[in-house]
Formats: C-alpha cells, sequence, structure tokens
C-alpha cells in the first residue's frame, strides 16, 4: 500500500463520525433500509432502460442564461475562462477573498443533500489561473483534487501542468504581488480494492500560500477517463469518493470544462450522500436540474447520464440490494443495451 493510501486509511479510522464507507459490506438491517431507499430509483431505471434515459437527458436540453453569469462574462476579457460557451453561474460562485488581488475564479459550489458545500466544480487550470485555483484550494481548506481529464487530449491542450510531480517538485505560481507555492511530497498509482480498471496517481501537494499558511492536499489524477465519453461503469469512481468523503472541506473535481465528467462525479456522489444519509433516492432527472441549478450545464453528453445510472444499479445489485428475479433479468436486459448505447 502506497503512503498516501496508508494515511488516508488512518485517518479514516480516526474520525468515527464520518459515514461508513460504501464499500463494505451492510449488515442485514442495513440492506433491508437500503433496499427500501432505491426502489423508486432502480424502478424508474429500468422502466426507461438506457434507450429512455437517452431521450430523458436529450429533452433537458443545456443552455446559459448570461444574464446569471455577469462575473464569467466580465472576467472573459481578462482571459481567466477556458471556454466561451462553458459558463460560470453567479449565484453560487467561489469568490477569492483577502489578500488575492482580484474575487473570480471560473468555480462553483455544488451541493449533496446534507452537504451545502460538498464540491467544488471549476475548470482546468489555465496557465494565468493557477495561482488562482491553489489559492483557492488554500482558502477552502481543499484536502483532496479530482483532476479527471489529461493535460493534452486528441491533440489538444486541455489543461495547464498545475501540479508538481518527481521531475518538476515545486511549482510557484504568482498573481501580482501575491505568491503561492506547491511542493510534492510523494506520488502513487492507486490501488484499488474494489473490482476497478482505472489508472489512478494519487499525489500528495502541500500548498503554502502568500501569508504564510499551508495545507496539504491529495491530488487525484484520472488519467484514462476519456474527453466527452465514459470509463468501464465498475466501482472504481465510487471508492474514490469513499476515499474522499472524510475531508471536512470541498473535494475540488475538474476535467476540462469541469461540467461533463464532473457532472458525473458529483451526480453519483449526489445518490451515494442520499443513500447514506437514508433518504429516498430522487429519479436522475430531478437530481440533474438540482445540480445543474449549481453547476450551469453539467453532464454534457448522454453518454455520461447513461454511466452515472448503469454504474449506481451495479453497486446496487453487487450490495444485493437487487435480488428479484424479475428485476435481475431488466438489470441483464439493461446492461446489454448500454453497451450498445456507449460504443
Amino acid at each position: 500500500m502506497s503512503s498516501v493510501n496508508k494515511k488516508r486509511k488512518g485517518s479514516r479510522k480516526s474520525d468515527n463520525s464520518q459515514k461508513s464507507a460504501v464499500l463494505d459490506e451492510p449488515t442485514n438491517l442495513e440492506r433491508k433500509q437500503q433496499k427500501k431507499q432505491i426502489i423508486k430509483f432502480v424502478s424508474h431505471s429500468l422502466e426507461k432502460m438506457p434507450s429512455g434515459l437517452r431521450q430523458e437527458f436529450v429533452s433537458m436540453k443545456r443552455f446559459n442564461d448570461f444574464e446569471k453569469m455577469k462575473a464569467f462574462k466580465e472576467a472573459q476579457e481578462h482571459g481567466k475562462n477556458r471556454y466561451k460557451d462553458v459558463g460560470c453561474l453567479d449565484n453560487n460562485r467561489v469568490k477569492l477573498g483577502s489578500p488575492w488581488p482580484h474575487e473570480y475564479i471560473h468555480a462553483n459550489y455544488v451541493a449533496t443533500p446534507t452537504m451545502p458545500k460538498r464540491f467544488i466544480c471549476t475548470q482546468a487550470p489555465l496557465e494565468k489561473t493557477c495561482a488562482d485555483f491553489w489559492f483557492m484550494c488554500l482558502q477552502e481548506k481543499v484536502e483532496t483534487i479530482f483532476m479527471l481529464c489529461n493535460l493534452v487530449e486528441k491533440g489538444s491542450k486541455k489543461c495547464y501542468e498545475y501540479y508538481p510531480s518527481k521531475k518538476k517538485d515545486t511549482l510557484e505560481f504568482e498573481e501580482g504581488d501575491k505568491k503561492i507555492t506547491v511542493k510534492y511530497e510523494s506520488s502513487s498509482q492507486y490501488s484499488f480494492k474494489a473490482d476497478a480498471k482505472a489508472k489512478v496517481i494519487a499525489t500528495e501537494v502541500v500548498v503554502e500560500g502568500p501569508s504564510g499558511e499551508s495545507q496539504k492536499t491529495i491530488h487525484y489524477h484520472w488519467n484514462d477517463w476519456p474527453d466527452r465519453g465514459v470509463p468501464p461503469a465498475d466501482m472504481a469512481i465510487l471508492e474514490l469518493l469513499d476515499r474522499a468523503r472524510p475531508s471536512k472541506g470541498p473535494i475540488v473535481v475538474h476535467c476540462s470544462a469541469g461540467i461533463g465528467r464532473t457532472g458525473s462525479v458529483v451526480m453519483l456522489e449526489y445518490v451515494m450522500d442520499q443513500l447514506l444519509a437514508g433518504m429516498q433516492i430522487e429519479d436522475g432527472d430531478k437530481i440533474l436540474v438540482k445540480i445543474r441549478e449549481q453547476r450551469n450545464n453539467s453532464i454534457q453528453t448522454d453518454a455520461q447520464y447513461l454511466f452515472v445510472h448503469q454504474v449506481l444499479l451495479n453497486y446496487f445489485r453487487k450490495k444485493k440490494l437487487v435480488e428479484e428475479k424479475g428485476v435481475q433479468d431488466a438489470l441483464d436486459a439493461f446492461v446489454e443495451q448500454y453497451g450498445k448505447c456507449v460504443v
């Protein structure tokens, strides 16, 4: 086990107030309670099947209401936005405070049912926004970052090299007269305990700010999740979310635009939060509307929307929360249709 995994495992045991790990085997009572919670979600998913869920997703059209994104428009001329057509909502955007020379960063807080600031969804840092990004992490006491893209994808630059590695063990970024230093501590290939094919590098860094403050952060780089596509619908993302859940500060998630792959992760945790809190799980379309009200246009493709449903159905099956013969047959049919939809 890597030094990163050991440290996170230790911190997990020391915090008894946290919800139990989702990958642990539930007791019979927990299984009975969870079964009640998921019935509506599973019924909705299996009634629609992938073809119906695709139509459901298409009906929830994506759009930008720039009257709700005034700060985003003003920041455009300063080169602080990666994409002109990926807006940042004003109502819950992250604002950089003193002593930073400006407040804008393309980032939004996104809530889950029990945590008002569970996530910060943001764009991949640009060369001129790296200092902003790391100051945000300091300000918000971020312990966990999920990076879901690569620096270059399909020949296009998707992210600036904003975090240190063994080759570049210390990086310095400046904004005006303010300086941020990010120091490499350790890194390793993340070792999944569940059935998972994802390639993830876990890097521990220390961020030091302009006023002497510092923050230890674990950076998880998922380097084989395809742009606008989906990875295998196994337990990888649920295990990473489980690992990050004890974080007291927001979990920072970004891909390139910070809405597609990022939105998929947020939607999965939204459902797991309802499950762990003993709440009935809402239908996927209702959940996505609530997420998009916080991070505009979250989840970009029907494949990503289907991926979220397939991961959850696989998880419910793995935990024996859907054991009836008729349901099992429907799940098999769903898997077969899903495979044809996301090729």
